[in-house]
């Protein structure tokens, strides 16, 4: 990746496959590999959160979510969302919880944004080509369990919640638990 720009109190930095994006003071800055326009920030106007995903990147922007870069699997076309909250992106999809629940769109070859049926989710954290949600009932995963990375462990009352690319991580009242792909 090219050199960081100087950054006025960074409150987010994200990195996606070879971009890096940052929220400060003066808005959303990327740098990096621009093959896809996804260093290329459109016009926002009040910036709260923000996350890439491989060649893309999306933020809530007066409660309306912008995404940019490569869309090759629709990862860039927000659908109609009503006062999205937390926001999320896999390699290729997107995710949000809104007043509706969690909605995601992009890429779904293994069903990654086939959101199951969730009660009261709080958290949403896209993996590789799987995602994750914190509810009521605990950890419930979709997508592609190659590696195992939905089979969730046994968790006491969940608070935290995260994936990598293939396994996702909870922290709950004991301790952090990790699906870890087992690769032997």
């Amino acid at each position: 990746q090219s050199s960081v720009p100087n950054l006025s109190n960074p409150t987010i930095v994200s990195g996606g496959d070879r971009h890096t994006c940052a929220l400060d003071d003066n808005g959303v800055q990327c740098w990096g590999d621009n093959s896809w326009e996804q260093t290329d920030v459109p016009s926002l106007s009040n910036p709260t959160k923000l996350t890439t995903g491989d060649n893309f990147a999306c933020v809530i922007d007066n409660n309306d979510v912008v995404c940019w870069g490569q869309n090759t699997f629709g990862q860039t076309d927000v659908p109609n969302l009503s006062n999205p909250t937390k926001l999320t992106t896999g390699d290729d999809h997107a995710c949000v919880i809104d007043d509706t629940g969690v909605v995601c769109w992009g890429y779904s070859a293994c069903g990654q944004s086939s959101v199951p049926n969730l009660s009261n989710p709080t958290n949403v954290s896209g993996g590789d080509r799987h995602t994750c949600a914190l509810d009521d009932n605990g950890v419930q995963c979709w997508g592609d369990n190659s590696w195992e990375q939905t089979d969730v462990p046994s968790l006491s009352m969940p608070t935290k919640l995260t994936t990598g690319e293939m396994f996702a991580c909870a922290s709950d009242n004991k301790d952090v638990v990790c699906g870890v792909a087992n690769t032997t």
